[in-house]
């Protein structure tokens, strides 16, 4: 029954990743709760969640809305920004995910063991996305390439409803071929952690960063690695910079479109990692990171 219809699912979150999961997850007859502030589920409930999709087409779904929790969900995806896992929780009172699996998509590596000691009674079940999609209002979704892949581990916390058969219902990409949480995890991390950096210290798209950084982003991209290195996954550099140095001229990173309009950067999330495990390196890490917040 793991990936049957009708599951009763919560999305903390009406971001861009979340918005765009409850518009599939509904679609594919699943009941589908979002948790999101006032505002934002005021905009839901009066209008829906407008999709528009590069790989979907566009879509609207029609998905109930609150600014907290009320009854018992079988999944729970968690798709807040890191800065704001802490308040968010307020809105998922613990006793009413005793039997539920609480699927984190935040960036970074912290928040799956502040979850564990919020949430202790649930099983949480680390996840990961890589997609370019932008809120631009409540309840208005753009996603703005094709490309759209869920991870998790192949080994992780068991549930009555597993989270991977949930969203392959969808027809989602979801790639569970790392090992364990600390590889799923800083594959994630060794990608964004040296895009997110360059171009948001550039204050340019990844094409035109890393053609006038490349040493700087070899460094970012060799500290990263070095940090994962400490956690015990094993990621190759090399691999690393071919996949940056594939990707779109034009595209931009959050951190990047977060710092363009003023909103709060997930510094530590992203980049706190790599400084805590390496106190006496990561020198480019450090120094763009200080640039960054210097420039806030």
């Amino acid at each position: 029954m793991a990936g049957q219809v009708g599951a009763r699912v919560g999305i903390l979150g009406a971001g861009a990743v979340g918005g765009m999961l409850a518009v599939l997850l509904a679609e594919a007859g699943h009941e589908v709760t979002v948790l999101a502030s006032e505002r934002t589920s005021t905009a839901i409930n009066v209008g829906g969640i407008a999709l528009r999709s590069q790989k979907f087409g566009d879509r609207r779904a029609h998905v109930p809305a609150r600014p907290y929790l009320t009854a018992p969900v079988d999944v729970l995806f968690v798709a807040v920004k890191a800065p704001d896992l802490l308040a968010a929780l307020g809105r998922v009172p613990a006793a009413l995910l005793s039997d539920t699996a609480v699927a984190p998509l935040l960036n970074g590596t912290d928040h799956v063991a502040l979850l564990r000691a919020a949430l202790p009674r649930t099983a949480v079940v680390p996840m990961t996305v890589s997609v370019e999609a932008t809120r631009t209002a409540p309840g208005d979704i753009e996603h703005l390439s094709p490309f759209l892949e869920y991870a998790l581990a192949e080994e992780r916390e068991r549930a009555r409803v597993d989270p991977e058969d949930l969203l392959r219902t969808t027809g989602l990409d979801v790639d569970a071929s790392a090992p364990d949480e600390a590889t799923l995890l800083w594959r994630k991390l060794s990608f964004l952690a040296p895009l997110a950096l360059l171009t948001t210290h550039a204050r340019q798209p990844v094409g035109p960063a890393r053609d006038a950084h490349p040493d700087l982003l070899d460094g970012l991209v060799t500290e990263t690695a070095a940090a994962a290195a400490t956690a015990g996954a094993e990621i190759d550099p090399a691999a690393v910079a071919k996949r940056i140095a594939g990707l779109p001229a034009g595209m931009r990173s959050s951190m990047l479109k977060d710092a363009i309009a003023g909103a709060t950067l997930e510094l530590d999330a992203i980049a706190g990692p790599i400084l805590r495990a390496l106190p006496d390196g990561a020198p480019v890490t450090r120094a763009v990171v200080a640039e960054i917040a210097e420039a806030r």
